[in-house]
């Protein structure tokens, strides 16, 4: 807690007069704090499982059903614990309340604890609000700020939750876990507190409504695994905000099937300056030799990481991913947004369900002024904006990713692997003021099996959307394109990706349309336009002899007319017996084959009484198709006589 929040405080109490002399003697004016019911008995205990004051609520409790923390608390400290200026450590006056099996009610101020503030079954947490309670780790303490009753114990059982505590919540109140000893970008940084959580939860039907600041692990822990009674539903909910954290900011481990409904937390895995922008690589402690990410949903056996996510917002997550999801792991979530990371989410193998929104901004963070002479070598390289790897079908309706300062080069808005998934993405890129072009990286990367993916893409430097799947689906819109292709359509070793089928539009490409390989089978519909200086097609043509590999393309090159089917004709000169050679722009988007080339005699006019010696195909380059034609007798009537010539 800083000086500054120190005089606010003294300032709000002396402005508060009579007001701040009941508060520093323990008492809380029930019916005026936050969520207060009109008789003045607070809404606290009004929980859907927990009756009107918790099923636990043992003698000693107030009439009311509430205990107020105060009253556990010497008298002679409770004015400086209003002020915040006591260092009077209230972990056991805190913990006697608790012992109580009640609601427990913190007036204003700052309370300092040494050891873990244990929930039990019926333990309802609440401040008078946010910045306004605040809970602080004393230095040294290197534990948990809150944690639930036997959590040590029962972490790791897959059958616990028949014996954990449930019906509890923390809400209305900050916790401070003072981890580092200054500001997380100040200079000359230490810390106070090594380890420890500002919530490790095991149990379930808890209710979190939270502001959790430089804590030295996770802001929350929350694990719970197993059949509790057939009677109950583990149903929970989850509001937390604030910033720094040494570890992941949020692991979910249990208890399934609950509600993450508002999260919003930034400045993840940081470490105390100036060590702080000289670390290159960061792993989990965690999750050993792995990337350290912001918010983790874990699902890997025994755990039970399936849940929801309402609004969530994760940033500074300069080591991994802003999201990421282990296991068989079902998510529904509303909106995620991951910005100002080193990736943005990551859907492991097993993730299933619906994202409605994810936006993912500035993606490919390092660490603010970041100094690669004092790390010894470059960052660790960036991630993607979004990777699914999911082979159980993940749906993101609506992922939108926007490239702009401070990211790096090189990471794809969105790779999707495994199977099954749908997603439509809308990518937008901006000038990298550090070399004059846009970011580098595709807009897609899409492999894998049965995808359905929809593409909006504007100013990439690089190759737009690559498509290296089997039997998917792709619609793409791109617009604005350096240093690479629109489209990118790979077959890989063999022919191996096939059975695509790929429509879209494509609007000003360093090149429109490269094609890698000949795949058995597939559909390729496209409507191009390029300037003269950008090539509409490169690589690999379709197999002529293959009628399933199917191209359908239009393209306006300089607002001239290509396609994959053209017809010409030219004429010529009909009272010349010498050879002639007759060049003709053949319109075609690739290179077309001789076998593909077929021609005939029109005669417009009268009947012409010349004769043809022979006509032949003499060559065929990227632009033209070279006719030789000789007259066998020049004639001497009729007229318009043309060559009409088919390709494609």
């Amino acid at each position: 807690m800083t000086e500054s929040a120190k005089m606010t405080r003294r300032g709000l109490l002396a402005g508060m007069g009579a007001a701040a002399t009941v508060l520093a003697a323990g008492v809380l004016w029930k019916g005026e704090m936050p969520g207060a019911r009109a008789d003045g008995r607070s809404t606290v205990s009004m929980h859907t499982y927990g009756g009107e004051a918790g099923e636990a609520c043992a003698a000693g409790c107030g009439s009311d059903g509430y205990v107020n923390v105060m009253d556990f608390i010497p008298t002679a400290e409770r004015a400086g614990i209003a002020a915040g200026t006591s260092a009077y450590d209230c972990t056991s006056a805190i913990n006697a309340a608790l012992a109580l099996g009640c609601p427990v009610l913190l007036p204003c101020g700052v309370f300092e604890i040494s050891a873990p503030l244990v929930l039990g079954t019926g333990n309802y947490v609440r401040g008078s609000g946010k910045g306004v309670t605040v809970i602080r780790l004393k230095a040294g303490s290197d534990c948990n700020v809150f944690e639930t009753r036997d959590f040590a114990v029962l972490r790791g059982n897959t059958n616990g939750a028949a014996l954990a505590p449930r019906y509890f919540g923390v809400e209305q109140l900050t916790i401070d876990g003072n981890y580092l000893a200054k500001s997380w970008r100040e200079e000359g940084n230490s810390v106070n507190n090594a380890s420890g959580s500002a919530l490790a939860l095991y149990g379930w039907a808890y209710r979190i409504n939270a502001e959790v600041y430089n804590i030295a692990e996770h802001a929350l822990y929350s694990e719970c695994m197993g059949d509790p009674g057939q009677e109950y539903e583990r149903y929970s909910t989850v509001e937390l905000h604030g910033r720094a954290s040494g570890e992941e900011a949020v692991v979910f481990r249990g208890p399934g099937d609950i509600l993450l409904d508002k999260i919003v937390f930034g400045v993840v895995g940081v470490k105390p300056r100036p060590d702080y922008y000289a670390i290159a690589n960061r792993s989990s402690s965690l999750f050993q030799g792995d990337t350290l990410d912001g918010i983790v949903l874990d699902e890997t056996s025994p755990y039970d990481g399936h849940c929801e996510l309402g609004f969530v917002h994760i940033y500074g997550v300069y080591y991994g991913y802003g999201l990421r999801t282990r296991g068989v792991c079902r998510i529904k979530a509303e909106h995620i947004v991951s910005e100002n990371n080193r990736g943005g989410a990551r859907f492991q193998d097993g993730a299933w369900g619906v994202v409605s929104i994810l936006e993912v901004h500035a993606n490919g963070r390092r660490p603010p002024e970041y100094n690669a002479t004092l790390a010894g070598g470059a960052a660790q390289p960036p991630l993607e904006g979004c990777l699914c790897e999911s082979t159980w079908g993940l749906q993101i309706s609506g992922l939108h990713v926007q490239r702009n300062a401070p990211s790096q080069d090189g990471w794809p808005s969105l790779h999707v692997k495994g199977a099954y998934n749908t997603i439509r993405l809308t990518s937008k890129g901006y000038a990298n003021t550090s070399t004059g072009s846009y970011y580098a990286g595709s807009a897609a990367i899409i492999e894998g099996v049965s995808q359905s993916i929809g593409v909006n893409a504007h100013r990439v430097h690089g190759d737009a959307v690559v498509v290296r799947a089997v039997t998917s689906s792709v619609e793409l819109s791109v617009r604005d394109v350096t240093g690479g292709s629109g489209l990118l359509r790979d077959a890989g070793a063999g022919n191996v990706n096939r059975g695509n089928y790929v429509t879209g539009t494509i609007n000003e490409a360093a090149t429109a349309f490269s094609s890698a390989g000949t795949p058995t089978c597939e559909q390729i519909r496209l409507v191009i336009n390029n300037s003269s200086t950008r090539p509409l097609f490169a690589g690999s043509r379709p197999d002529l002899n293959n009628r399933a590999q199917l191209w359908d393309i239009s393209a306006a090159w300089s607002n001239v007319p290509y396609s994959t089917r053209a017809r010409v004709s030219f004429g010529f000169d009909m009272s010349d017996p010498a050879e002639q050679t007759i060049t003709v722009p053949h319109r075609m988007v690739y290179q077309p084959d001789f076998r593909e080339v077929n021609w005939s005699v029109e005669d417009r006019g009268d009947t012409w009484d010349g004769e043809l010696e022979y006509i032949r195909l003499h060559a065929a380059d990227a632009t033209n198709l070279i006719f030789k034609l000789k007259l066998a007798r020049t004639g001497s009537f009729g007229a318009d006589v043309r060559i009409g010539v088919q390709v494609g």
